[in-house]
C-alpha cells in the first residue's frame, strides 16, 4: 500500500510521508544478477515480511516468534537446500526442508505450492526477494527480508519499507531479532507438509478469506491507534 501522505506544518518546517516517486521504485525494484548459488550459501535471519495473501501477515505476527534459514549447497551446482528454523511465540521450535533451484537469475521451488523468486536491491549482507505463489490458481506476492546480520540500521529498513510501498503490498510484519534461534539440532515435524497443505486450503476458502481480511484490517486499526 502506497503511503499515506500526512502533512504536519511547523514554524520550523514540516513532516511529511508521501508516496515513493516512480524513479525510485524503477531503480528499488529493479531484479539483480545472481549468476550462482555462492551469495546465497550461508545463515540468514528473517527480518520481516509482506504478503498479500489474506490472513498471512496477521499469522505470521500472532504465532510466529524468529525465523532463521540455512543455505547450502544441493546435489547440482545450480540447486540449494534451505532448512527453515521456526520459533513460535510460545518458544515452541520446529524446522523443514526446500529444495531449491537457481536459473535465469530467479529461485524456484515447490513446497506444497509452486513459487519463484527474483533478487531487489537491498543492503550488504542481506536478502531481499520478491516472491511470486500460485495458490488454487490464485497469484501472491511477498516480499523477504533477510539478512546474516540480526541488528540493522535505519536506512536498511526504511528501504525496505519503500519497497514495500513501491510494490503497494500490505505494511510488513517484523520478527523478533533479539531471542535465542531455534538450535540446528531441531527436528522437522513429519507431518509439517500435511499441515501447512491443510492450511492453505483453509485459507483459500471465501468464508476463512472474509474472516481473515477483517483480521488484518482490525489488527491494523489497532496498530493504528496504538492497541497494539
Amino acid at each position: 500500500m502506497l503511503v499515506v501522505c500526512v502533512a504536519v506544518i511547523f514554524s520550523l518546517g514540516s513532516m511529511c510521508q508521501t508516496a515513493p516517486v516512480s524513479q525510485t521504485c524503477e531503480t528499488l525494484l529493479k531484479p539483480l544478477e545472481m549468476k550462482t548459488i555462492d551469495p546465497l550459501i550461508g545463515k540468514w535471519s528473517i527480518i520481516a515480511s509482506s504478503n498479500n495473501q489474506p490472513g498471512a501477515g496477521t499469522v505470521v505476527g500472532l504465532f510466529m516468534d524468529n525465523i532463521w534459514s540455512d543455505m547450502s549447497p544441493g546435489t547440482h551446482p545450480d540447486m540449494l537446500k534451505d532448512t527453515l528454523y521456526m520459533k513460535t511465540w510460545d518458544g515452541r521450535c520446529s524446522s523443514y526442508n526446500l529444495n531449491m533451484t537457481l536459473e535465469n537469475n530467479k529461485l524456484s521451488w515447490t513446497y506444497v505450492v509452486p513459487s519463484s523468486a527474483v533478487f531487489l536491491p537491498t543492503c550488504p549482507d542481506c536478502l531481499l526477494t520478491r516472491t511470486s505463489t500460485i495458490i488454487h490458481g490464485n497469484t501472491y506476492s511477498s516480499l523477504e527480508f533477510t539478512s546474516k546480520r540480526r541488528e540493522l540500521s535505519a536506512s536498511d529498513l526504511l528501504q525496505f519499507k519503500t519497497q514495500v510501498d513501491c510494490l503497494n503490498l500490505p505494511a510488513a510484519v517484523f520478527l523478533n531479532t533479539k531471542t535465542e534461534h531455534c538450535p540446528e539440532s531441531t527436528e522437522p515435524l513429519p507431518e509439517m507438509e500435511d499441515i501447512y497443505n491443510k492450511t492453505i486450503a483453509l485459507m483459500e476458502t471465501d468464508i476463512f478469506k472474509f474472516f481473515l481480511r477483517a483480521t488484518d484490517y482490525l489488527i491494523k486499526k489497532a496498530d493504528w491507534v496504538g492497541w497494539l
